[in-house]
């Protein structure tokens, strides 16, 4: 299964940065590849939601669960059901100082589907990896928009 990791460093201090990244449609503005993101259910600690994004042209869609730890300013997230055989993995939001925060974003998918093909997998770990960076840096744009 193909992994992705990205960080960012967003100046702004963690708790802030988590909430940011916790408030999934008020982020979803901020994520140029997804076109719809529904929060469907929503407590403290998790939340389930519907996306649909482009790739190739194509639209993939996806139900994904949120497992928010708000002690350790951690997330775990997977899919329930979509267009991926596979999509699971975590944010970790680390302090660095007061008013800066690393961010790690680490993805484990698996995506068969017909239009792909298995010479086409090196390609779509690409899209995978970019899409991660635009989800960093998405947040940190809405991060920096509120500051």
């Amino acid at each position: 299964m193909p992994t992705v990791e990205a960080e960012i460093v967003i100046p702004r201090p963690a708790a802030e940065v988590y909430a940011a990244a916790k408030d999934l449609e008020g982020l979803a503005p901020y994520l140029k590849d997804v076109k719809e993101l529904k929060v469907l259910e929503q407590t403290p600690e998790r939340s389930v939601s519907r996306y649909l994004a482009v790739a190739m042209g194509k639209k993939v869609q996806w139900t994904e669960v949120e497992e928010w730890d708000d002690a350790n300013l951690r997330n775990r997230f997977y899919s329930e059901e979509g267009d991926f055989d596979k999509y699971e993995g975590t944010w970790v939001f680390t302090p660095e100082g007061e008013a800066q925060t690393r961010v790690k974003l680490t993805l484990d998918y698996e995506l068969n589907l017909p239009m792909f093909g298995a010479l086409l997998q090196k390609l779509v770990k690409k899209l995978m990896q970019e899409n991660i960076e635009g989800f960093l840096q998405g947040l940190k744009d809405r991060c920096l928009a509120g500051a």
